[in-house]
C-alpha cells in the first residue's frame, strides 16, 4: 500500500513541517523520513510553527497534539482558524477513541498514537496528502440542497455554512457523488485512508459527526444500509 502511495506522490517534492517539543520524537522522525528524500522543517513550540508557516508552505504538518497557543487553545485548531489548509496529522498519547471526535472537530485530518510507529506515520501522511490533492481536483457538488465546493473547502445548506472537520468533508463529498446510491463501507474507508484503514473504527466516528451535522440543518438523511454501507437520502 505504501509503495502504491509513493508511486502517486513524489517523495522528493514533499515538504513537511514537524512540530513537537519532544526531542527524541523529532530525532526519530527526521532519522526515518529524511534519508528517503522528504524535505523536513522542525519546530519545537507554537511560535516556531507559526514562524515556519510565514515563510514556507507545506504538503502536510505533523504536529504534537499537546501544543497550544498563548491562550491554551490547541495549536491545530488555531491553524484551521488561520485558514492553514495543509493536512494536519496529530501525534497523541491517547490510545482510545474517547478524544478522537475532539481532535477531528478541532481541525485534525488524522492521528497517530504513542508509541509512535514511523511506518504508520509515513502512510498516514501520504494518505492525507493524497486526499488533500483529490480535494483540489474535485469539482463543485450539489445535491438535495447541499452545495459543496472542494476548491474553497466549503459546504452550504440553502446558503448557510455547514462546518465540517476535514475527513467528514471528504466523506460527504464521496456520498454526494454517489447519491442516492449506496457507497460500501470498504469504499468509504478506501476513500479516506487508501489501503491503510486505522485499527479502530474511526469511520463510525466520522459517520456520526456527519449525520449529526446534517440533522441539525434538516438536510439529507445519512442512512445506514445494514451490512452494505451508507447513502444520502432526500428529506421526505
Amino acid at each position: 500500500m505504501l509503495h502504491s502511495l509513493k508511486k502517486q506522490l513524489s517523495v522528493f517534492d514533499l515538504h513537511l513541517l514537524v512540530g513537537t517539543p519532544d526531542v527524541s520524537t523529532m530525532k526519530n522522525i527526521f532519522a526515518y523520513l529524511e534519508p528517503m528524500g522528504y524535505q523536513l522543517d522542525s519546530a519545537a513550540n507554537s511560535d516556531e510553527v507559526h514562524n515556519c508557516l510565514k515563510t514556507s508552505s507545506y504538503e502536510a504538518i505533523i504536529l504534537d497534539a499537546q501544543l497550544t497557543d498563548q491562550n491554551g487553545i490547541p495549536l491545530y485548531t488555531c491553524l484551521r482558524i488561520s485558514n492553514v489548509a495543509s493536512p494536519i496529522i496529530l501525534l497523541t498519547p491517547d490510545t482510545t477513541l474517547e478524544n478522537l471526535p475532539r481532535y477531528l472537530n478541532g481541525g485534525a485530518d488524522d492521528i497517530v498514537t504513542s508509541p509512535l510507529h514511523l511506518l504508520e506515520l509515513e502512510a498516514r501522511v501520504l494518505a492525507s496528502i493524497r486526499l488533500a490533492r483529490a480535494h483540489l481536483a474535485s469539482t463543485k457538488l450539489s445535491w438535495a440542497g447541499i452545495e459543496l465546493d472542494s476548491l474553497a473547502h466549503t459546504v452550504t445548506c440553502d446558503g448557510n455554512n455547514l462546518h465540517l472537520p476535514p475527513m467528514a468533508f471528504m466523506l460527504l463529498a464521496r456520498l454526494m457523488k454517489a447519491a442516492p446510491n449506496v457507497v460500501s463501507r470498504s469504499e468509504l474507508q478506501n476513500e479516506l485512508y487508501g489501503d491503510t484503514p486505522p485499527n479502530s473504527d474511526a469511520l463510525r466516528t466520522y459517520i456520526h459527526i456527519l449525520r449529526s451535522r446534517l440533522e441539525k440543518v434538516n438536510k439529507p438523511i445519512l442512512k445506514t444500509v445494514p451490512r452494505v454501507g451508507f447513502r444520502l437520502m432526500p428529506m421526505p
